[in-house]
C-alpha cells in the first residue's frame, strides 16, 4: 500500500483491482485488473511504483494500429456535440 489516508479529503485509502481507460487517438484500450490504493471517500487513486510506467508503455504500444488488432473489442463510443440536435435517440 501506498498511503493509508487520502491526501485529498483525509479518508481511508484501500487497497482495490481497478480498470483503466487509456486513449488512443479516437479509440480506448480498457486495462483491467490495474491495483491502486482507492480513497473510500473521495475516489482519488494512488499507485504502487511502476504501475503509470506500465499504463505508458500499453499507450505507446497501442498507438501501432497493429496492436489493437489483437485486443478484444467490446463496444463502441460515440461523440455528439451537447448543443446538437437528437434525431433518433431518446433521452
Amino acid at each position: 500500500m501506498i498511503v493509508s489516508k487520502c491526501a485529498i479529503c483525509g479518508g481511508k485509502v484501500e487497497e482495490k483491482e481497478v480498470s483503466e481507460t487509456v486513449r488512443v487517438g479516437n479509440d480506448f484500450v480498457v486495462v483491467e485488473n490495474v491495483i491502486a490504493g482507492v480513497c473510500a471517500g473521495c475516489g482519488e487513486r494512488y499507485y504502487p511504483p511502476g504501475v503509470v510506467d506500465r499504463l505508458r508503455d500499453i499507450e505507446m504500444h497501442a498507438m501501432d494500429r497493429g496492436a489493437l488488432k489483437g485486443l478484444h473489442i467490446v463496444g463502441h463510443t460515440y461523440r455528439i456535440n451537447y448543443g446538437a440536435p437528437i434525431h433518433g435517440i431518446s433521452v
